[in-house]
């Protein structure tokens, strides 16, 4: 197939494709047999795709044991600007993609909303994160300068932990049925209001038994359940809470570093996820940054390890086998570069399938 001919597919939540090539470097064992095509070796380097909110650039991509079933044509192949009609995809079978300094950058960054109220997130993973972030914040509203030291483990935060230092008595943190909050010398500031009485996770502050009594306890935060909540809240419509006011000003004066080690269990929806594991190994060991938390974020992973996956593509659901690979994530605000950038320095999926019967296209290989 000429790569041409997949210019104005439509790849849902991105666009028509505008713009595909690559070079052929090798292309070994093809065979056609009862209408599956297979090719025991693919290698391709200069890959480059766009669409109107992706762009997609790979230094190499190597194919190994690629079966393909296409649907029957009803008629003749249409010509010229028709070509944009779906690939016929039946069934895809893939023994190993492995992918060598590639990069996706996306114009905008998928709302949860987009996935609707039914999506059912799963993210066992945050139930065992463990690490810590530190936070320097610039001239903060209450002090000159301040410093934060979150504390996670086995997935939660306790606020017990935690307080920003500063010059003078340090300003502890804690999360209340009202929000998360610093107590400040000036008073209490919201860093996070609640729109719900019930916030999944949150076990809030205790007082002492007398009315007006000191906090005895300032709460924790079980991350699984509350950021589950904060998405599934989001495709329903009806956001779980939103920033206090002084939050989005203190970001843009904010730097930022942490080091976290991902649980295992899923990171996704029901239906798309992927199913980290290796925590034991060492895996998934995961290094933030931030120059300025309001414009950029760089999460790092050196050591990315899943044991499968789910997704689906083209209207087709499918899946792979493991997934490992050294990549990194970087979030910007607008005006900071694309919204969302993944870049691979190198990416090895086993056992992908794709459609109906591609899991068995796969194994027939």
């Amino acid at each position: 197939m000429n790569p041409q001919q997949l210019q104005g597919i439509d790849l849902p939540g991105f666009g028509p494709i505008q713009a595909v090539q690559a070079e052929v470097v090798e292309v070994s064992g093809l065979a056609l047999r009862d209408g599956l095509w297979r090719i025991g070796r693919l290698q391709l380097r200069g890959v480059e795709l766009r669409t109107p909110l992706l762009a997609l650039r790979a230094g190499q991509v190597l194919l190994r044991g690629l079966s393909v079933r296409l649907a029957a044509a009803s008629g003749p192949l249409p010509s010229g600007p028709a070509r944009a009609a779906p690939v016929p995809l039946q069934a895809l079978g893939l023994e190993a993609l492995e992918v060598q300094d590639a990069v996706v950058e996306l114009a905008r960054v998928p709302s949860p909303a987009s996935a609707g109220a039914q999506a059912q997130w799963q993210l066992s993973a945050l139930a065992g994160l463990d690490g810590r972030v530190q936070m320097h914040i610039d001239d903060a509203a209450w002090v000159m300068d301040a410093d934060v030291g979150i504390v996670i483990q086995d997935g939660r935060i306790d606020f017990n932990r935690l307080s920003v230092e500063h010059v003078g008595p340090d300003s502890p943190m804690g999360i209340s049925h009202m929000g998360i909050y610093a107590d400040s010398p000036k008073g209490r500031d919201y860093l996070f209001q609640f729109a719900m009485p019930h916030v999944p996770g949150a076990r809030f502050e205790q007082r002492g038994a007398l009315f007006g009594a000191r906090i005895t306890d300032r709460g924790t935060l079980d991350l699984e359940p509350f950021v589950q909540s904060l998405l599934h809240n989001a495709g329903c419509g009806t956001p779980l809470g939103r920033p206090g006011s002084d939050a989005a000003p203190a970001l843009q004066r904010t730097r930022m570093s942490g080091e976290l080690r991902l649980g295992d269990g899923v990171l996704g929806t029901r239906r798309q996820h992927i199913e980290l594991a290796g925590q034991a190994q060492g895996r998934n060991h995961v290094g933030l940054s931030a120059a300025v938390m309001g414009r950029q974020v760089v999460m790092r992973l050196p050591s990315l390890y899943a044991a499968r996956a789910l997704f689906s593509l083209l209207g087709l659901d499918g899946g792979s086998g493991p997934i490992s690979g050294v990549v990194s994530i970087t979030a910007s605000s607008p005006g900071n570069g694309p919204a969302l950038r993944l870049a691979a320095e190198r990416l090895t999926v086993e056992g992908v399938r794709l459609g109906d019967g591609g899991a068995q296209a796969f194994r027939s290989g």
